[in-house]
């Protein structure tokens, strides 16, 4: 009796002692859920958008501060027929005498944003540039087109004895007057390789294939992002291969013809417009990859 009193004494000390240990335990873990360093901050965040900024400046102003407006328009210069001679034949070929104006820089486009732009430009086509001719007392430029372009089948300019039978047509006129432009990153024209003039003949009246260009975004510290200098000519080809081609080499009778037609031409046509669409669109992101979880 005596030795199971005493075995039940030491199992409730046994029980006694671990109840004791679990409640350090649970203090421990109370105690550190309510009695520990803590710092508290609050913040805000803060989303920057890309800058989108592309400028269009007018280039005919020598302090190039001006904004061009929609709709613009900026006057190329007069343009005349080259002075020389008709050519002398090489080979059974001539050399197409040829004049162009001095460029102007119409526009200088630039990219001063974050992100990449496209910039496209559609230039007129061949049969949307308009000739237009002189009023009647023969000193203002009509303001409606030229009309009077011969409708014959034939091969359209004539002379005879020195005086034009025929007007030309609207084709011959477009082969010796016509407008070129150049996108470039040149500053001065003088700078502007022949190959980078696109002549505005070689655009068929049914398609225009436009210019595209990448405009890449200014970089970080960098003064000023990428930039493009548009300029446009006229030129004046006079048309002596066709004619030395068509009266089978008489010379006399070629440079009549081609210089004929360059008078003509002189006398009724005051000026050669056309109209030029340009267009930007965004070309990259930023950032450049998507990070989206």
């Amino acid at each position: 009796m005596e030795n199971r009193q005493r075995s039940i004494r030491k199992l409730l000390w046994r029980i006694t002692a671990v109840l004791a240990i679990l409640a350090v335990v649970s203090i421990c873990f109370v105690s550190g859920t309510f009695a520990r360093y803590v710092s508290n901050r609050s913040g805000s965040t803060v989303t920057d958008v890309a800058k989108w900024d592309i400028d269009f400046t007018d280039g005919t102003n020598a302090d190039g501060t001006n904004a061009v407006e929609n709709n613009f328009t900026v006057t190329v210069g007069k343009l005349s027929p080259s002075m020389a001679k008709f050519p002398t034949p090489e080979n059974g070929a001539v050399e197409n005498r040829k004049k162009s104006s001095g460029a102007v820089l119409v526009l200088k486009i630039e990219n001063k944003g974050d992100v990449d732009a496209t910039l496209t430009i559609t230039p007129p086509e061949k049969n949307s540039l308009i000739f237009y001719g002189y009023a009647e007392n023969g000193t203002d430029a009509a303001e409606t087109a030229y009309e009077g372009w011969s409708t014959s089948t034939g091969t359209g300019f004539a002379m005879a004895n020195g005086l034009v039978t025929q007007e030309p047509t609207l084709k011959e006129a477009q082969e010796v007057i016509t407008m070129q432009f150049a996108l470039t990153k040149s500053v001065t024209a003088a700078d502007i390789g022949d190959g980078e003039w696109k002549s505005i003949s070689d655009f068929s009246s049914t398609a225009t294939t436009p210019v595209t260009v990448r405009l890449p975004a200014k970089a970080e510290g960098a003064p000023q992002g990428t930039t493009y200098y548009f300029y446009v000519r006229s030129k004046w080809t006079s048309r002596d291969q066709h004619y030395y081609d068509t009266y089978k080499g008489d010379l006399k009778t070629a440079a009549a013809m081609s210089d004929g037609l360059d008078t003509w031409l002189g006398e009724n046509i005051a000026k050669l417009g056309g109209e030029f669409t340009f267009s930007v669109v965004q070309a990259s992101e930023w950032p450049a990859e998507d990070n989206t979880p």
